[in-house]
């Protein structure tokens, strides 16, 4: 059920982005909700157990995680290979922006 909440929020960004008609505010939001997934699960795999590392451990890796999940095949390829690219997309506006200050 959790990943559905992080699919939903993927979608909320990119229809979010679409009405803003900005790929980079989209590549902004999906990476920041993949690193949010990647620090939860490694708080996660820091506690042995208890509350907190229950409530962490519902939700998916990342969001390949949630791909790998509900599809497979040549649609999680394509999914995949959109991932990177958007990732490459985030990595190069991230280190424009750190190389024009």
């Amino acid at each position: 059920m959790d990943a559905f909440i992080v699919l939903l929020l993927v979608i909320v960004i990119i229809c979010w982005a679409c009405y803003r008609r900005k790929l980079s505010k989209a590549a902004y939001g999906i990476a920041s909700l993949d690193i949010f997934l990647r620090i939860a699960s490694w708080i996660a795999s820091q506690f042995g157990g208890g509350a907190v590392d229950a409530f962490l451990t519902r939700f998916p890796n990342s969001l390949l995680g949630v791909a790998g999940k509900y599809t497979s095949g040549i649609v999680y390829l394509i999914i995949a290979w959109a991932f990177i690219i958007l990732m490459i997309y985030f990595l190069f506006l991230t280190l424009s922006i750190f190389f024009k200050k």
